[in-house]
């Protein structure tokens, strides 16, 4: 006969993967027609952005769009140096172990290493390695047991445990066209050499029914002025996004992890507007919104009858019952001296974290290897651009608390700045990292189904037995196997703590 429950239903996180696939992915850049011939490659800069992706069976195919910056060297009275912005698509298949159809992924690219050559005037070959951080979810809804709704008596192991509760888990997408002038000190374009951007001041506000989203887009931008000097200028501008996003059953006790990716960037000149310092913005940006509940669940872990045989079907399941992150700032300072020469002026510089490997042992958690900077230098007697690539070394340990053996760890640099400060021949160099560790407590579920009540066979059970305990005995496990109670055991061997027996320790068990 069928035995009814009353369950506390739960969504967590029952797999995750995290996982840097590194690919090689060329491209032959042709200079248009109305840009003169290119005699030297000074510097190549290489923005990658995923747009679509599909999980499939232990691969995931991921497709956008790769922006090239190419700065280059010119036979031209005017300006001997160039820039050249070109964007490609690209499509590539990751393979990465585990990840199944039914996942959710977020994945970001970065740039690791670029080779570039000239083959000719007109055609630029570019070979550059894409590290995609892959980070791969799946939601279960398990049921577990509150308690049971029939008259049979049955002994139950009672439980009590903290857990994330998913309440939704929502992919939105942040898309805008935006005009802006740049501050006044910003001289007249004459052409772009570079773009960067970073999201940053992320924020958000809950409603009845809505979040509202807010950040800014940091724009870092390189570029020749019209004044026909071929000084290379620099100039940054913050753009501010918003968004609402609609998500459901948003109350006084919803927490939010919300993570930001950009998918596509995209800047020009308003060609429309007679001011050369109006641009157009043109970007797309992914917000992954995971609304949880923390909750605190008792729940039956393990059951038995002392009069009846139950059957069921059990499913195990492993499930990320609470996600824990800390943030560690560390910085990081460095004078190298003589790196320059003294007709050599810093332009610009940016900062490459992917060299930095990450390791966790036990609760320490490692970070050792290179920040690769790159320099942009011009020389102020013959104004020449040239590229430049130093090294910073960095070995940082720290200790994360309350890490059980079980627990999944993950280590990123989730933001990075740097800061470089030109001294005659000398560059001091100040790099901040924020390095996130996540904690992901990881449990084994029994989920119990479809439980029925039968008759129970004591012809192999004495009335009375002594039993020696074992290494791993539990007085659940004992009172389960000859179909009595923990408490007729405590009460029978006067025991005064029931969580405490010996290995060899003689126990008397009466049914």
């Amino acid at each position: 006969m069928p035995i009814n429950t009353m369950n506390k239903s739960l969504r967590l996180n029952n797999v995750s993967i995290n996982e840097n696939v590194s690919k090689w992915i060329e491209q032959d850049i042709i200079v248009p027609d109305t840009k003169p011939d290119a005699v030297k490659l000074i510097n190549v800069t290489v923005s990658p952005y995923v747009n679509n992706v599909e999980v499939m069976q232990d691969k995931i195919k991921v497709s956008g769009i790769i922006n090239y910056f190419i700065i280059y060297k010119v036979e031209d009275n005017t300006f001997s140096n160039r820039g050249l912005f070109t964007t490609h698509p690209y499509s590539e298949v990751l393979d990465v172990n585990g990840a199944m159809p039914d996942m959710s992924a977020v994945i970001k690219p970065i740039c690791k290493n670029v080779i570039y050559s000239l083959p000719n005037e007109r055609k630029i070959s570019v070979k550059s390695e894409i590290v995609f951080k892959t980070k791969l979810k799946q939601i279960c809804d398990i049921n577990l047991i509150n308690r049971f709704d029939c008259e049979n008596e049955i002994e139950c192991k009672m439980c009590k445990k903290d857990f994330c509760n998913i309440v939704q888990d929502k992919k939105s997408i942040i898309a805008s066209k935006e005009e802006f002038m740049l501050p006044k000190e910003a001289e007249d374009f004459y052409e772009l050499l570079n773009v960067e951007t970073k999201i940053i001041n992320k924020e958000y506000k809950e409603s009845y029914n809505k979040i509202m989203l807010k950040g800014d887009i940091d724009i870092k931008i390189i570029y020749l002025s019209e004044d026909q000097n071929e000084t290379v200028k620099k100039v940054k501008y913050t753009l501010p996004f918003s968004a609402m996003v609609e998500l459901e059953n948003i109350n006084e006790n919803s927490k939010f992890n919300i993570s930001y990716n950009m998918q596509d960037f995209e800047l020009k000149l308003n060609s429309d507007i007679t001011t050369s310092k109006t641009m157009n913005a043109d970007y797309q940006i992914e917000v992954d919104i995971v609304m949880y509940e923390d909750e605190e669940v008792e729940y039956i872990e393990d059951f038995y009858s002392q009069n009846n045989e139950l059957k069921y079907n059990v499913n195990n399941i492993n499930a990320v019952t609470k996600t824990r992150d800390f943030n560690k700032n560390i910085s990081t300072r460095e004078n190298i001296s003589n790196i320059i020469s003294d007709e050599m002026k810093l332009l610009d510089y940016r900062l490459d974290t992917s060299y930095i490997v990450p390791s966790v042992s036990g609760k320490n958690v490692n970070l050792e290897g290179q920040a690769k900077v790159s320099l942009l230098l011009q020389n102020t007697n013959t104004l020449e651009l040239e590229s430049k690539s130093i090294e910073i070394i960095v070995n940082e340990n720290f200790e994360v608390e309350n890490v059980v053996d079980s627990a999944n760890i993950y280590v990123d640099i989730i933001d990075d700045n740097i800061s470089i400060t030109q001294n005659g021949t000398d560059l001091d160099v100040r790099i901040e990292l924020v390095v996130n560790t996540s904690i992901e407590d990881v449990n084994t579920f029994n989920i119990i189904e479809n439980i029925e009540d039968g008759t129970l066979d004591i012809s192999n059970l004495d009335s009375i037995n002594i039993y020696v305990v074992k290494n791993g005995d539990t007085l659940w496990n004992i009172a389960k196997k000859y179909k009595t109670s923990v408490d007729k055991i405590v009460m029978t061997n006067d025991i005064q703590d029931p969580n405490t027996i010996s290995v060899g320790q003689k126990i008397l068990v009466i049914r």
